[in-house]
């Protein structure tokens, strides 16, 4: 007879492992020692080790309660096919993602992009805070990123842009340097926007420039004083040339 710390020993567990056995019912309770201990024979060995066994396979404990279920209803082949299956979905993820992880340890991408953006990125000198534009804009606004995937591997215009601003990144409102980059951002705009811009915008389109707007804002809070400056200049000047953005 074994006491619950030898039995937990040879079956590779531990003693309190054994106890939660008993306590979901998937392990009979054993007589006890006239010392008050639980006393195991070879019977709850044999099933400890079947339990161990299954467990080392991936089944959980209650496939494990089926599989050693005494009613004669229980098929432990379709047991394991199922389990097995479950197995092959598990090992075709862990390929998937090892293939991410060989081809960012390749090439040096940032992981945090989608393979697509580190891909468009690849090579470019982008700056941090432009990096950590394009990984949220890819969520929250992802027509901003189509120029980047457009030209996958080339300058995009948007990089001089968001250099330029990034000049402000230390600048207050009243900073000396704003109007003046304001006026250069905003001369910059006609080579970043599209060229032939619709009267009309489809509710798809609608709906975009709505999801742009809310990302903008979004990115506003992030923005030092005198960068939201410069955006508000921005719009000061498209308001004095309607006729320029088809207003």
């Amino acid at each position: 007879m074994l006491l619950i710390g030898e039995i937990a020993k040879l079956v590779g567990v531990t003693p309190r492992t054994v106890r939660h056995y008993h306590r979901i019912g998937l392990l009979a309770e054993p007589e006890r020692t006239s010392g008050g201990y639980r006393s195991y024979g070879m019977s709850a060995l044999s099933r400890l080790l079947q339990i161990r066994r299954f467990t080392a396979l991936g089944m959980g404990l209650g496939e494990v309660a089926d599989a050693l279920a005494d009613t004669g209803g229980v098929d432990r082949r379709e047991i394991l096919a199922e389990l097995d299956a479950e197995l092959a979905g598990r090992e075709a993820e862990i390929q998937s993602r090892r293939a991410v992880i060989a081809r960012l340890l390749e090439h040096g991408d940032d992981p945090t992009l989608s393979p697509e953006l580190a891909a468009a990125v690849r090579g470019l000198d982008v700056p941090e805070d432009e990096v950590g534009f394009l990984r949220a804009a890819e969520v929250a606004a992802p027509e901003l990123v189509d120029p980047y995937l457009a030209g996958a591997g080339q300058e995009s215009p948007w990089q001089a842009w968001s250099l330029r601003l990034a000049a402000l990144a230390d600048a207050g409102a009243d900073d000396p340097r704003v109007e003046e980059i304001a006026g250069e951002l905003y001369a910059m705009l006609p080579d970043l926007l599209p060229p032939d811009v619709p009267a009309g915008l489809t509710e798809e389109q609608a709906s975009a420039v709505a999801g742009t707007a809310r990302f903008g804002q979004m990115m506003a809070t992030d923005l030092s004083p005198g960068q939201r400056r410069a955006l508000e200049l921005l719009v000061e000047y498209g308001r004095r040339e309607p006729e320029k953005w088809g207003q």
